[in-house]
């Protein structure tokens, strides 16, 4: 298993190496005096360097403070049912800042974004080098509620939110879409007993322009001990999958402080869908200290009216660490195997793949 993961990873990243290789500055010309030399600044040195209002950071520096916000009663009953609320949400938020989830990227709520580059590789596809980014940024002088965002991914995942949590590079389970750019203007509602609304208006510049809208209520709710249920409800209307609706649960299980468990369903229907298009993974988090942790992952995709309702299904592991020391500075590593089935004639055979990316992460270390 470990040949295969080294096997499936170990090309993009060499081309990746070479790459950099022949990008790096050739010496000077002939007949020129040789200039004095000079200390050159190193690629992370000339990022942190740059004119921007937002800096590279890992967006948060305690997890909890995007927990903190669940008010807590006079009786010692509530007093208990805050403080398991916080202690299950400040160790999903830590795995999901992370990995990079997009769920992260909803619900916290100040300026920051993430740049990532890398590239997947399957039998089927073979390579599918991905350059993605995103950026959300407050508007404090219009009001604390309102951002702008602007982003490259799959617009279809955004606006309908069935999509993956690892966003780094394209989802591996399902029919993945085009990436397209996306510019939007979003409104949070502030929050009651941990629930969130949120409103988003945008276009995808792309030909034709395509404009959406949608609406996502938020809410987590503590189950017993160790235990957190999260439900997302978004309506949508988007060209051209016109009207729609996606619901998701999560049910998460802190087995320790550093073992998380996450079951998802999610389901959307449109005007454009065949039936529901269903989502459902079960994913175990494993924080391996200094910089480092593992996502273990098996997942289905469905669509209930196709004549393979079963479109794909499949297991794979996600290797992520910090590098260069810059708690900001991820690289990921993937291996996996997916079953996919398309049509009554296709015969489903098992197609492995893997994928490794870079990814940054920049923003403020605070919480509206």
């Amino acid at each position: 298993m470990i040949r295969m993961f080294v096997a499936w990873w170990a090309r993009p990243a060499a081309a990746c190496a070479f790459a950099m290789l022949l990008c790096s500055p050739a010496g000077a010309q002939e007949g020129e005096a040789p200039a004095p030399p000079a200390a050159p600044a190193s690629p992370l040195e000339w990022i942190q360097e740059l004119p921007v209002p937002i800096e590279p950071a890992f967006p948060i520096v305690d997890p909890g403070e995007i927990c903190g916000d669940k008010p807590s009663g006079p009786a010692w009953i509530d007093r208990m049912h805050v403080g398991l609320y916080r202690t299950m949400c400040s160790t999903a938020v830590w795995f999901d800042g992370f990995f990079g989830s997009a769920r992260f990227d909803d619900e916290y709520q100040a300026t920051h974004g993430r740049l990532s580059v890398g590239t997947l590789w399957d039998e089927r596809d073979q390579w599918d080098p991905s350059v993605r980014f995103r950026l959300q940024m407050q508007l404090p002088k219009l009001s604390d509620r309102y951002s702008v965002f602007v982003g490259k991914l799959d617009p279809d995942e955004y606006v309908t939110e069935l999509r993956d949590d690892f966003d780094a590079l394209p989802r591996q389970f399902g029919a993945a879409g085009d990436d397209a750019v996306l510019l939007g203007l979003g409104y949070s509602q502030p929050g009651r007993r941990a629930g969130h609304f949120d409103v988003g208006v945008g276009l995808t510049l792309e030909s034709p322009v395509g404009p959406y809208i949608k609406g996502t209520y938020r809410v987590a709710v503590p189950m017993f001990e160790r235990n957190l249920l999260r439900l997302r409800e978004t309506v949508f209307w988007e060209e051209p999958e016109g009207f729609g609706a996606t619901t998701r649960f999560d049910l998460e299980r802190l087995f320790t402080d550093a073992l998380l468990a996450r079951w998802t369903v999610s389901g959307t229907f449109s005007q454009e869908t065949e039936g529901v298009r269903c989502f459902s993974s079960v994913t175990l988090f494993q924080n391996l200290r200094n910089g480092r942790a593992l996502s273990y992952q098996v997942g289905i995709n469905a669509e209930s009216e196709r004549e393979v309702p079963i479109v794909d299904y499949g297991l794979r592991v996600i290797y992520r660490r910090t590098i260069f020391d810059r708690e900001w500075l991820f690289l990921e590593l993937r291996s996996g195997v997916t079953w996919p089935r398309e049509s009554l004639e296709e015969q489903r055979e098992p197609v492995l793949g893997g994928g490794v990316a870079v990814e940054m992460m920049f923003g403020e270390n605070r919480r509206r």
